[in-house]
């Protein structure tokens, strides 16, 4: 006998003897709130790069956060954290700047740091299972320091 037939019975005896019925309420498990999270390493486009993103959710905020080990060229200069809906962002384009093209990213924030663990609240308008990379970019010479493919 389930547990909840069970109860039923002991409710219906109970209520045949003039006793109180028992009362079931049910109650709804909350979602869990503990962050997803993937993990995409970055690749080199204009400089070398070492790290990886990691994609979190937290609650209704997404994040994007960057490796303790993350490094890029300390030289360049206008650095911005962008995305793209391609998971191949720089095919086309040719060495040594990795230009991308208008229209083919979106610039989330200004690079806090060429090093180190980092991390950027994607705006609620951007749809990031839309998007296929994340990319370390300088806008001042739209050059693609690094990417991390999102999927595929």
């Amino acid at each position: 006998m389930r547990p909840t037939t069970s109860i039923l019975a002991w409710s219906l005896a109970l209520a045949a003897l003039g006793a109180a019925p028992v009362v079931l309420q049910a109650t709804a498990t909350p979602p869990s709130r503990a962050a997803e999270t993937t993990t995409h390493a970055f690749r080199q486009a204009e400089k070398p790069v070492r790290g990886s993103v990691t994609v979190r959710r937290d609650g209704d905020r997404t994040l994007l956060v960057f490796s303790g080990d993350f490094r890029t060229s300390e030289s360049a200069p206008d650095l911005k954290v962008a995305v793209s809906p391609s998971s191949t962002p720089l095919a086309g384009s040719k060495p040594p700047a990795y230009p991308l093209k208008p229209g083919t990213y979106t610039v989330l924030a200004p690079l806090k740091s060429a090093s180190g663990a980092q991390t950027y609240v994607v705006p609620a308008s951007i749809d990031l299972s839309r998007q296929g990379s994340v990319l370390v970019w300088c806008e001042q010479f739209n050059a693609t320091m690094a990417w991390a493919p999102l999927r595929g």
